[in-house]
């Protein structure tokens, strides 16, 4: 029965597209750069097929007394989740998701030079790069479970938004 009603509410929740592609922007501009040096990894350290963890994990080796050394293993888990959640974006012909992500947070590529590589005009290519931001955000709801990390929720629901502004309405009544 549970399941039933995780069901029917993902079918009645709908994501805000612009608010979503808007906060995986923030993310990769203000905190991923955070997690990568707190890890101690580079952005080239996510263009190889298999990022090195060094074998360290959440649940083991963890001293919980050292707080320096678990905000490091969960910036590593972090940049974790970012790898796995790009290498499993759409990547086909008419969805070029992971490479545009790639390209555009992992390489520092220009959006133009992106467009031009993958052979888009700008129109096109922006609405193909929101719409990878989107799955983007979708995805690492996964991983970031998957890979225990302290990522917040990417995803921005229009429910919520309304739910908000209903509430500030009726407080101000």
């Amino acid at each position: 029965m549970i399941g039933v009603v995780q069901l029917s509410f993902l079918k009645n929740t709908k994501i805000d597209m612009t608010k979503t592609a808007q906060k995986v922007k923030d993310f990769f501009e203000h905190d991923f750069d955070h997690y990568l040096n707190l890890s101690g990894k580079h952005r080239s350290d996510l263009s190889s097929p298999q990022m090195d963890i060094t074998g360290i994990t959440a649940h083991n080796g963890i001293n919980h007394q050292d707080e320096s050394m678990a905000v490091n293993i969960d910036a590593d888990n972090c940049v974790l989740a970012v790898d796995h959640t790009i290498s499993s974006c759409s990547n086909s012909g008419d969805k070029p998701y992971g490479t545009i992500l790639y390209l555009s947070y992992i390489k520092n590529i220009s959006n133009y030079a992106i467009a031009q590589r993958l052979g888009y005009q700008t129109t096109r290519y922006y609405e193909l790069k929101n719409r990878a931001l989107v799955e983007f955000a979708e995805r690492m709801e996964l991983y970031r479970k998957r890979d225990h990390t302290s990522i917040e929720d990417l995803r921005i629901f229009e429910d919520e938004q309304q739910g908000k502004f209903q509430k500030r309405t009726m407080s101000e009544e």
